[in-house]
C-alpha cells in the first residue's frame, strides 16, 4: 500500500478532518460525529462518545489507533 493510498483510506474511514493538532473528528455508526483527542502528556487517547465516558474505551479510539499502526507497518492482532 502506498502512502497516498493509506492517507486516502484513513480520510475515508475517519471523515478526513483533522480539527487541530492531535484531534480528529470521527463518524459514529448512527451519523453522529465524535472527537478523538491524543494527549501527548499522558500518552493516551480520549473520546467524547458515551462509550468512552462510561468505559474509558471505545471503537473510535481503537479504529483510529489501529489506522496509525497500519501506517507504521504494525500489525494489531491477538
Amino acid at each position: 500500500m502506498t502512502n497516498q493510498q493509506l492517507v486516502d483510506l484513513v480520510m475515508k474511514k475517519f471523515d478526513g478532518e483533522i480539527m487541530i493538532r492531535n484531534q480528529w473528528r470521527v463518524d459514529g455508526s448512527k451519523g453522529k460525529h465524535y472527537t478523538v483527542e491524543w494527549d501527548p502528556d499522558h500518552r493516551k487517547y480520549n473520546c467524547n462518545c458515551l462509550g468512552y465516558t462510561y468505559r474509558r474505551k471505545c471503537r473510535h479510539i481503537t479504529e483510529l489507533s489501529n489506522s496509525f499502526g497500519l501506517k507504521k507497518g504494525i500489525k494489531n492482532g491477538k
